[in-house]
């Protein structure tokens, strides 16, 4: 049976339909060439300017490139990259909340076309992480970088990637105070670097400033110094002298000159840094703001606390804006701000800012965290300067268990944390178990941080004030002195703590009654006090009653009366005349009226004085000794013989606990004693009681001169 045959015309048909077909594809795919090019175009244009930091120009380039992934095969693909793209833009102009949003819907896509375990997705949720650690999300952060860098690290070929993610993996670990284990990820990261052969998306030296944070946080400066530097000169080598990255190095290497006390080396890295920042980045950029905040750092560190307020609360407010109220570095501007309003005297104020901080630290990082350390020792601060002694201690202990844990017992934040322990015992009249910590607080800032550190000033400041309440003037004339040396060299002319040093040593001048050099050191005190703080801060106040202390002990009744009635016009107004630094003042102008014979104002003002004491002080403290000793002399001077006694005894035994036998002031006490004794026809009491007065005066006048 013949085979049909089409007609002619239908073959030439057939053959047409054919012939367009592969015109179809044909044009389709040079459509789809052109349209990848365009898109590639836009996509390579957008990153260039993203680099240049044209945010907008680069956001309209991938607008562009969004629509054209929409006319493109494997579209999931194509808007995936684009997506990832975008996100870079907004987490370079630091819109974290973009760019998370972002990352989400990029990883999203990996998971459900390349599969959950393929290196896109990998790197996806590498990005999402790095977003979440800009916005303060580190424990969310933690997971999706353990994922990516565990899957990375089983792909072959992917070394360059995978040292990366380690990088940013160990970041995020340093962050939530996993310091050991961070160093461990950038040195891996690092050792990974040669097998990225002729890759360079590897940085070395973004792990290289990571390993040297890591250093300098853990107390190592010279090494963190030097490394540092040598990834300072790299970069500016690579991307100029003006490139953000050299901004970052210069900001990093002074934050090691800070840890060593070098304040004006660190002013000029900063300086620099905040240069290059401004005139790249928008005003209200958070990497622009951290400049801000560390200039106000400085600004602090110099001792110019009203101008670090300022700055400080600048920065609170754009941070807040734009971070959210919930981010880690909200939280350090309100530790920053509250740290400033403290040293201004605005304890309420600081102490709001402080809780505040606490909560949101605690909330994003951890109760064990460092930065919670910092902060409960910045509280504990406040607590200490409102009388609020026990809340104060408990802080610092906490702190102290925190960095210990974190870093060792031979940190230096573990000797400010003793320090400051020390300084409670200090405040408690625990004057050797002051010296003893403040002693080994010394020993580690001198083996961490150098002995002409500022902060071994302070330990050497706050020594010699206990040695002074001990009766040991020549040793606390020392530690005062080089103190005050220290403090003269490494920090700038006008500084409070310099003014603090020049009126602890003339307390101690005003004890050994060298009163023409005391005079001098409280008058230059004074006058730094009022320019650095004002003339209503409590420094002022407790300078005036110092002064005024000094010319009590030289009898210049009215010159020392205007001091003290300025001193607690002050004290007043700070703290409505209430604290244990008012106390002071409040006794020592009832013993002007004793002086004056004005007994009734001598009395309601010695009561005032107790009273304030026994409610903030241990029983057994020195300080109520002062008060029983004055309000005793009230009752001789009233004759009430038997009250006056009865306050001399109590006085004596607190005395007698608390203090060296030969102790001036228990000397005087005995004379006084004697005296009223003698008074009331006890002459073989009075004599024993003046014979312990001079022995006391004889061994303390022996071993000061031994000690001399």
């Amino acid at each position: 049976m013949p085979v049909p045959q089409l007609p002619i015309e239908a073959l030439w048909v057939f053959l047409a339909f054919i012939l367009l077909g592969i015109c179809y594809i044909a044009v389709r795919d040079l459509r789809q060439r052109r349209v990848i090019r365009r898109w590639v175009d836009s996509v390579e244009a957008a990153s260039k300017e993203r680099k240049l930091l044209h945010f907008p120009e680069a956001r309209r380039l991938l607008q562009d490139a969004m629509v054209l992934s929409d006319r493109l095969r494997d579209r999931w693909r194509i808007r995936a990259y684009t997506l990832g793209e975008i996100a870079a833009v907004a987490r370079a102009e630091g819109s974290y909340p973009e760019a998370e949003r972002l990352w989400r819907e990029v990883l999203a896509i990996r998971e459900k076309f390349n599969g959950p375990s393929s290196p896109e997705t990998a790197m996806a949720s590498s990005n999402l992480a790095m977003v979440l650690d800009d916005a303060g999300k580190h424990i969310e952060a933690e997971p999706l970088h353990r994922r990516a860098v565990n899957h990375l690290q089983q792909t072959p070929g992917m070394a360059s990637v995978a040292a990366n993610c380690m990088n940013s993996y160990a970041r995020c670990l340093h962050h939530l105070g996993r310091t050991a284990e961070a160093g461990d990820l950038y040195r891996w990261s690092l050792a990974l670097a040669p097998l990225a052969g002729a890759d360079t998306s590897f940085e070395p030296t973004a792990s290289m400033n990571n390993l040297a944070v890591i250093m300098n946080n853990t107390a190592r400066y010279p090494e963190a110094e030097a490394l540092h530097r040598q990834v300072l000169e790299m970069r500016r080598q690579q991307s100029g002298e003006e490139s953000l990255r050299v901004s970052d190095s210069l900001t990093n290497l002074a934050s090691v000159k800070l840890r060593q006390g070098d304040y004006d080396e660190a002013d000029e890295l900063i300086a620099k840094a905040k240069e290059i920042r401004d005139s790249q980045l928008p005003e209200d950029h958070p990497t622009r703001l951290s400049a801000l905040n560390n200039k106000a750092v400085v600004l602090y560190k110099h001792g110019r606390y009203t101008e670090a307020a300022a700055l400080h609360g600048e920065v609170l407010v754009a941070r807040e804006r734009i971070l959210g109220p919930d981010h880690p570095d909200l939280a350090s501007s309100l530790m920053n701000l509250g740290m400033a309003q403290s040293a201004l005297g605005r304890q309420q104020e600081a102490e709001t800012h402080l809780n505040r901080a606490l909560a949101i630290t605690r909330a994003a990082l951890g109760e064990s965290h460092s930065k919670v350390a910092d902060l409960l020792t910045n509280l504990a601060a406040v607590y200490t300067k409102q009388d609020r002694l026990a809340e104060s201690l408990a802080l610092h202990e906490r702190a102290l268990r925190i960095r210990e844990a974190a870093y060792g017992p031979e940190h230096p934040l573990a000797a400010a944390s003793l320090g400051n322990i020390a300084v409670l015992d200090l405040s408690q009249g625990r004057y050797e178990d002051a010296i003893q910590r403040f002693g080994r607080a010394l020993a580690i800032g001198e083996k961490t941080q150098g002995a002409e550190h500022p902060e071994q000033a302070q330990r050497l400041s706050n020594i010699a004030i206990a040695y002074r309440e001990l009766g040991e003037h020549q040793n606390a004339a020392r530690a005062a002195a080089q103190a005050l040396r220290i403090r003269e060299a490494r920090l700038k002319p006008g500084h409070r703590d310099i003014a603090t040093s020049w009126m602890n040593l003339a307390n101690i001048r005003i004890d050994q009654q060298h009163y023409v050099e005391a005079e001098e050191l409280l008058e230059k005190a004074l006058s730094a006090f009022r320019q650095a703080l004002g003339d209503d801060h409590e420094y002022c106040a407790v300078c005036l009653s110092n002064l005024g202390n000094l010319q009590l002990q030289q009898k210049q009744l009215e010159a020392a009366d205007s001091c003290l009635v300025q001193s607690l016009a002050i004290h007043d107004k700070a703290n409505g005349g209430a604290s244990l630094l008012a106390s002071a003042a409040i006794n020592r102008l009832g013993d002007i009226r004793l002086e004056q014979s004005r007994l009734a104002e001598a009395d309601a003002l010695l009561t005032k004085s107790l009273e304030i004491r026994e409610a903030r002080l241990p029983r057994e403290h020195p300080h109520l000794a002062l008060s029983l000793y004055s309000l005793g002399r009230l009752r001789q001077l009233q004759g009430r013989a038997a009250d006056s006694e009865a306050l001399y005894e109590k006085a004596l035994a607190i005395r007698a606990a608390a203090l060296p036998p030969d102790h001036p002031d228990t000397a005087k006490l005995l004379e006084d004693y004697a005296s009223l004794l003698e008074a009331n026809a006890r002459v073989a009491e009075a004599g024993e009681l003046a014979a312990r007065a001079r022995a006391a005066r004889e061994s303390h006048a022996a071993r000061e001169s031994a000690a001399g």
